[in-house]
């Protein structure tokens, strides 16, 4: 059975009744112009000054029914964190991940052996995220650590780890974490991320070994030749 077609919208006006309206436009328009030249050349302008501003576009946008939402960056603030529970706050990590560009998975359920979120970043390396959602005088313990080293390299092949409490570490976390290659982000840090919009890998002083950058090489003016150079990136 054919499906019908949807109706209502600018979508649903035939094509004729289009042309027709188009033609009579063009006959009006032109038939201003031999009366009228100086007058429809300023008004045109302004209308085209107007329309390439944004309020102008927008207007025409809404105008048409087809206004997009205005993109409004992902923030969350650590009153929004606490109030969610564990699996929002898994879901509202993996949002903040693709607010910073990184391919971001959430995988966390029973039996996902320490990850709650697959990463694959700019370098394409793999990273394993696990969230704790805790109160705020709570700490992530050393054991929750040596769960996820036990478990981010051999079950998900991943290069790295990262452990995000709404809490804080004890002091046998904090020692062992960076030992095993896991980084870990406490409360403060959270902050930073989540609601000051600081780049996750920027705080974790990750470098970023996919940045590349365009690089003029000698002696290539003859030929116009660009090199793209790798450049490994420690951001403060």
């Amino acid at each position: 059975m054919r499906r019908r077609r949807s109706q209502g919208g600018w979508g649903a006006v035939p094509w004729w009744v289009w042309s027709v309206g188009a033609l009579a436009g063009v006959t009006g328009l032109w038939q201003t112009v031999e009366q009228w030249p100086v007058w429809t050349g300023a008004v045109l302008t302004a209308v085209a000054a107007g329309l390439g501003l944004k309020p102008g576009w927008l207007a025409v946008q809404r105008w048409a029914g087809r206004a997009a939402p205005l993109s409004i960056p992902v923030r969350y603030s650590l009153a929004h964190l606490d109030a969610l529970n564990p699996q929002e706050f898994e879901l509202a990590v993996c949002s903040l991940l693709r607010r910073d560009g990184l391919s971001a998975e959430h995988v966390g359920k029973a039996g996902d052996k320490g990850a709650d979120v697959l990463v694959v970043d700019h370098s394409q390396r793999r990273v394993v995220v696990q969230c704790k959602r805790l109160r705020p005088n709570r700490r992530v313990g050393d054991q929750d650590v040596q769960r996820v080293n036990g478990t981010y390299r051999h079950d998900h092949g991943a290069h790295f780890a990262v452990i995000i409490t709404t809490g804080g570490f004890t002091a046998a976390a904090r020692a062992s974490g960076p030992r095993y290659g896991i980084h870990l982000v406490d409360r403060d840090a959270l902050e930073r991320w989540s609601d000051l919009g600081e780049p996750l890998y920027r705080i974790l002083r990750v470098p970023d070994e996919g940045t590349r950058r365009w690089r003029w090489v000698p002696g290539s003016w003859g030929t116009g030749r660009i090199a793209k150079v790798a450049a490994n990136q420690q951001r403060p």
